[in-house]
């Protein structure tokens, strides 16, 4: 299918120019797209607002749903280019009310949710970047029927393509880590440290446990104080390593070294670090909140991020239950990005050499 893609149609991928400022699950999204799509000869291009120039053979590929995007997809509409999105988005009452923002960010939380559950056809600018796309992606089949409840979106204009992991993850080893830690068995964290990630209930659920956690992870530049809550109410079983790059072994390793694996946010799409830490072997706690249960069905222990005593039975639980290679599996199988780069190619060949979603 690559093949019929002409070198006349460039595709070019795009995101808000702030994106990679706070970078995380989306910023890899996007560069992990390109990269597996590429390595099935298709060729991307980062759109250089400064001299780039659509036409209408090309296709824009928009990453997000942050609305100084939307400037680029009115343009390419307007050219006839043709454009696809992956909004990456979840609503839930939960997240909403419990998330740690500022009394007038959760207002506007709180505001939005109401909107899109009560009144979805109110114009947003989120919902017309939907609208003007040829086709919408989701990263499962839970997001899909989002986008179409919230945003009214035909569900014939909905692509459901899973996202994945790097096989690489599968082979790691806990030396790396250990040789230079001396940590193992540990329970490991790996997130944007802000308030959706809510590390602060895992510190608070991890001082009533007598085992090590360490976080990995740079604070988001305008959540510094609840970064700084974190670290105040970190006990001394609590170490902050701050970021590693994706894909260092540095990381891999940690994965490999660690006993139980655990993101605790308000919600997941599905949570990319889950699925490289499953592959590399670890025990799995996350959220039930999001399309989790879609990617990691019964493998993995389901908590509730509003309760701290929830967390911490949860974690326990995980530590007492054995390792298995079940999940591994499941993810190899299922959930690697060579399998999403091939599904969103037929969909790039679709739209370009057909004009049919």
């Amino acid at each position: 299918m690559a093949s019929s893609i002409s070198t006349d149609n460039q595709i070019y991928f795009y995101v808000y120019p702030s994106a990679f400022q706070n970078p995380g699950g989306g910023e890899v999204l996007l560069l992990k797209t390109k990269e597996y799509i590429e390595k099935q000869g298709v060729e991307i291009k980062l759109f250089d607002l400064w001299n780039d120039r659509l036409k209408k053979n090309d296709l824009l590929h928009v990453f997000g749903s942050v609305k100084e995007a939307f400037g680029l997809m009115a343009t390419a509409k307007a050219i006839g280019t043709k454009i696809v999105h992956s909004p990456i988005i979840w609503y839930n009452w939960s997240s909403s009310l419990g998330i740690e923002y500022a009394l007038k960010e959760r207002v506007l939380c709180l505001g939005r949710q109401a909107v899109k559950t009560f009144a979805p056809f109110i114009p947003s600018t989120r919902k017309k970047m939907m609208e003007t796309a040829d086709v919408v992606l989701a990263g499962s089949e839970m997001e899909a029927e989002q986008i179409s409840r919230y945003f009214l979106v035909p569900e014939a204009k909905i692509k459901a393509v899973p996202y994945g992991a790097d096989e690489y993850f599968a082979f790691a080893k806990p030396d790396t880590f250990i040789k230079k830690y001396g940590d193992k068995d540990f329970i490991l964290c790996v997130g944007r440290i802000e308030p959706r990630k809510n590390q602060l209930n895992l510190i608070r659920a991890m001082n009533q446990i007598d085992k090590k956690l360490i976080v990995i992870g740079e604070p988001v530049s305008h959540h510094t104080v609840y970064y700084e809550r974190c670290r105040k109410e970190a006990g001394p079983n609590i170490q902050f390593l701050g970021g590693l790059q994706q894909d260092s072994e540095e990381l891999r390793s940690a994965f490999a070294a660690c006993n139980v694996f655990v993101l605790p946010s308000w919600f997941e799409t599905p949570g990319l670090s889950a699925l490289e830490a499953g592959l590399a072997g670890a025990k799995i706690v996350i959220t039930e909140e999001g399309c989790t249960r879609e990617y990691f069905a019964d493998m993995v222990h389901y908590l509730e991020p509003k309760s701290v005593s929830d967390i911490r039975t949860k974690i326990q639980n995980a530590i007492a239950s054995r390792k298995t290679d079940r999940l591994k599996k499941h993810i190899r199988e299922k959930y690697l990005w060579p399998n999403m780069a091939k599904r969103t190619i037929e969909i790039y060949n679709s739209l370009i050499n057909s004009g049919v979603n």
